[in-house]
């Protein structure tokens, strides 16, 4: 005959798995690492900085905020008076590529970027720029405008900016001279005109970087047409 203490047990024990068996609900809460609750914070990496010519002085800085980086692919444009003239420029007209992003991530891609787009064929306007980083996509178009007021319309983003040249240097001496091999046009500095004209969203751009875009000499009476490319650092 079991002792009464052996009965006990036995009935403790019984009681335990009845409960365990009879509620699938926790009594308690699990535990939450605390690390869970922590919010997520995306790194931010630090704004590229526009390019150094090597000239002595340089294109002056800037402390505005980067907003856009660009490649810019369409040609500058000249006349000739006749043969022996100087050439006189007379605008450009290029589409500009969203390279944003990229220049974050890898600028040294986006610099390798004028002199291989350059001998490419201009793309359609609206297209994207085929890139050995991939496609493209079009931020706006760089034009003058009647006044001969130099023009970057960044349609995609709603912004546009109506510049004034503050600074000119010399491009590189190993610039790409482009597929003429005339030579690469300066890198520049505009700042937005001022009124009448109301730029919106950007008040500044580099033009650095450059491929091609130097005119020939003259040999008659024409207009000449230099394919380019460079990259365009827009500032707010």
């Amino acid at each position: 005959m079991p002792s009464f203490s052996t009965i006990l047990k036995s009935l403790a024990l019984a009681t335990v798995l009845n409960l365990a068996s009879a509620s699938p609900i926790e009594l308690a809460p699990r535990a939450v690492p605390t690390t869970a609750c922590k919010p997520v914070i995306k790194p931010t990496a630090a704004a590229p900085t526009v390019p150094a010519s090597g000239n002595d002085p340089d294109l002056p800085t800037t402390d505005l905020a980067l907003q856009y980086v660009a490649i810019g692919r369409g040609t500058q444009n000249y006349t000739c008076a006749g043969a022996g003239a100087n050439s006189s420029a007379t605008g450009a007209i290029a589409t500009l590529y969203d390279v944003t992003s990229l220049a974050y991530a890898n600028i040294n891609m986006v610099n390798a970027m004028p002199p291989n787009v350059v001998t490419m064929p201009v793309p359609a306007p609206g297209s994207t720029l085929m890139t050995t980083a991939g496609p493209v996509p079009a931020l706006g178009n760089h034009y003058f405008d009647a006044a001969s007021t130099p023009t970057f319309n960044l349609s995609s983003a709603g912004k546009i900016l109506y510049g004034k040249k503050s600074g000119d240097v010399l491009a590189p001496a190993g610039a790409n001279a482009g597929p003429a091999g005339t030579g690469a046009v300066d890198w520049l500095q505009l700042v937005a005109k001022p009124a009448p004209y109301v730029s919106n969203g950007v008040s500044l751009v580099y033009r650095v970087e450059t491929a091609g875009g130097m005119p020939p000499a003259c040999t008659k009476a024409e207009t000449l047409i230099v394919q380019y490319a460079a990259e365009y650092w827009f500032y707010n």
